[in-house]
């Protein structure tokens, strides 16, 4: 995750109360009070300025929160700060108050909203906080505000919920090891009049969004990752197995309308995907058996050696 960051420190004040103050966190102690806060605060929402329902946890993640605690203590800014975290990506800003209690822990943040983007400073802030509030802000004359800009977007993944496989299961599952997704399967003729099946396995999936917002992401798509694997079936066992890489990516489905609106991914995944017809990854519909594998740059396909049917995989050429 790339980032710039600025700060700005208006605490000339600050200095008298030092010896009373919780001390800074040390570097040691920064991952896990990110780590809490993050968790503290990932199922509270704000409302943009527009009126949209935003997740914190999209603009706010344990990585982010680090960050953050790092700039803040850069800007001498303990035991509490103004935090302003800029996503560029976005139009709006998150307004949040950070204050480290005396037992070292960070409190809840209180308040916490979504403001109109502007140059910030002093005066901005208590202007955001009375009309988010009604109220001044805290801190009185030794107020800080600390400015923490990001210039990507938090790239969210998801763990599919995988369906039994093993002896448990039926069918082409039954055939698969544990922590394998069934991503596509598709019937092949072998020439030898018995049933035959290719499927593209994904091992240790997880189902990564693009954002829709942008023409990278539309020409993207949403993608699984995972461990690429293509195996051939026959009527009751597997006849062969192919790693086509240990770590890859397969476009799942292309982006619809609606798909860069907030909540519009996890209303999704929600839904295990009801209604969205998934991207097809092979096509043996003409006489060859062989296919390009779609979102990747290899072909794959069957070919009879020593008397068996066998996998193999080739780069695509031009």
């Amino acid at each position: 995750m790339t980032r710039t960051t600025l700060f700005r420190l208006l605490s000339p004040f600050l200095l008298l109360a030092a010896a009373k103050a919780p001390a800074p966190p040390t570097e040691a102690e920064i991952p896990g009070l990110a780590e809490s806060f993050a968790q503290r605060i990932a199922s509270r929402k704000v409302f943009a300025p527009d009126g949209a329902e935003v997740p914190l946890s999209s603009l706010l993640d344990a990585k982010r929160v680090e960050h953050c605690l790092r700039t803040i203590g850069e800007a001498q800014a303990w035991p509490q700060a103004w935090l302003i975290v800029q996503d560029m990506t976005r139009p709006d800003d998150l307004v949040l108050r950070v204050t480290r209690s005396a037992d070292g822990a960070l409190a809840d943040p209180d308040p916490l909203f979504l403001a109109a983007r502007r140059d910030w400073d002093d005066a901005a802030l208590e202007a955001a906080v009375r009309e988010a509030t009604g109220a001044k802000p805290a801190g009185g004359r030794s107020r800080n505000v600390v400015v923490q800009s990001f210039t990507s977007q938090i790239s969210t993944t998801y763990v599919y919920d995988l369906p039994k496989t093993g002896k448990d299961a039926k069918g082409l599952l039954a055939l698969l090891p544990e922590g394998s997704l069934l991503r596509e399967s598709t019937t092949i003729d072998l020439g030898d009049g018995r049933h035959h099946i290719v499927a593209v396995v994904l091992e240790r999936p997880k189902f990564v969004p693009a954002d829709c917002a942008t023409r990278e992401g539309r020409k993207r798509g949403h993608r699984d990752e995972g461990g690429i694997v293509v195996v051939l079936a026959g009527e009751s066992a597997l006849e062969d197995r192919l790693e086509v890489t240990g770590q890859g990516s397969l476009p799942r489905f292309t982006c619809a309308a609606g798909d860069e609106a907030q909540g519009a991914i996890d209303r999704l995944v929600g839904s295990k995907f009801e209604g969205r017809e998934p991207v097809r990854l092979l096509d043996f519909s003409g006489k060859s058996a062989e296919s390009k594998l779609v979102g990747t740059s290899v072909v794959v396909g069957v070919k009879k050696t020593d008397g068996a049917f066998k996998l193999f995989a080739r780069p695509l050429t031009p």
